[in-house]
């Protein structure tokens, strides 16, 4: 019989923000994939370490290059689809671990796409979203009664017009879109947090954007217009 591809959420960052079920299958899969960064950094992994022994996994660490054409992003999804097939395939079930949770801007999602298609059995657990955990280190709410939320990646071509909605908007991934964000945030009047890796070592807290000189790619901006 085949395995089963588990996506699950690990949380933004602070291994008590994983869930009792991301544990509980993290324990029980034999093989463990892990995006990998360029410089070998595996931070989904490290983060699942500190709660779950590793010691007798299979760990596969996943490169996804940063690359924004969509045949080459599609390729490589394909080939890691093809990588944890043969797993899957010999009866072993495997947890892909995600940053924050499996169903947001998630690579995730791409590669259980791709398994579905070979004919294997795929599920997500759901985990805490990083701006979740944001909202509960500035200590505020992100929608009261019937206030709207927007969550918007920050290279969302009609960005500007979002921001200028009513409610609290999420900002991610803003890093190399900093400037444009900054000034699009400055042409609306009202209230403006950051979170910088949330969760992680170094987090970072800014309740301007005046504070915020450069952001990496873990950076939550919350603003109430």
């Amino acid at each position: 019989m085949n395995g089963t591809f588990y996506g699950v959420s690990v949380g933004p960052g602070e291994p008590e923000l994983m869930t009792l079920k991301a544990v509980r299958l993290i324990k029980s899969c034999p093989v463990i994939a892990a995006p990998r960064t360029k410089g070998g950094n595996m931070l989904a992994l490290s983060i699942a370490e500190q709660v779950v022994d590793m010691t007798k996994k299979t760990v596969i660490p996943l490169d996804f290059p940063m690359k924004y054409d969509q045949a080459e992003q599609h390729d490589n999804h394909c080939h890691i689809a093809e990588k944890l097939a043969v797993y899957v395939g010999n009866g072993q079930d495997v947890a892909m671990l995600n940053i924050g949770d499996v169903s947001l801007y998630s690579s995730c999602t791409y590669i259980a796409a791709e398994l579905e298609k070979m004919g294997f059995e795929t599920k997500m657990c759901a985990g805490v979203p990083s701006f979740c955990a944001a909202a509960a280190e500035l200590n505020i709410p992100l929608a009261e009664g019937s206030d709207p939320l927007t969550i918007i990646p920050a290279q969302y071509e009609n960005v500007r017009t979002l921001i200028g909605q009513d409610g609290k908007k999420v900002i991610m991934k803003s890093g190399k879109k900093l400037s444009e964000i900054k000034e699009i945030l400055n042409e609306n009047a009202g209230t403006i947090c950051v979170v910088e890796n949330c969760g992680l070592p170094g987090q970072m807290i800014y309740r301007t954007m005046d504070e915020l000189d450069g952001c990496g790619y873990f950076t939550v901006i919350v603003a109430d217009m």
